[in-house]
């Protein structure tokens, strides 16, 4: 059993990057589409803080033998779905960077045929 200090501290660190989160959505620095993920994050941090028997069922349920097992697995699992996303992300600004360039070629092209 978790001792109850331990889930105090876990929950308050995760309501910690909450707040970090929603300062950044705030700012604009981060848009609301991007910032559900980290919010879908932390509310599965949190149940699994607050309720460690729901994780060592999942964990028991798949089949690792150590909890922390499954908990490396889950956390790498959700830094390749982070890179996959950043990654549609880049993909789709270098296209659309692409189309600008070509449009402002068009658009010089034709401002130096009208001179």
């Amino acid at each position: 059993m978790i001792d109850i200090k331990i889930k105090i501290c876990a929950v308050a660190g995760i309501l910690f990057i909450v707040g970090i989160i929603t300062h950044c959505v705030r700012k604009e620095k981060i848009t609301v589409g991007y910032s559900i993920v980290w919010y879908l994050s932390c509310l599965v941090m949190i149940l699994f803080s607050v309720f460690p028997e729901i994780f060592k069922f999942f964990s028991d349920l798949i089949g690792f033998e150590i909890s922390s097992n499954f908990l490396f697995v889950l956390l790498i699992a959700f830094l390749f779905f982070i890179c996959i996303s950043l990654t549609i992300i880049v993909s789709e600004q270098k296209e659309q960077i692409r189309k600008l360039i070509q449009e402002i070629s068009i658009i010089k092209s034709e401002k130096e045929k009208i001179s």
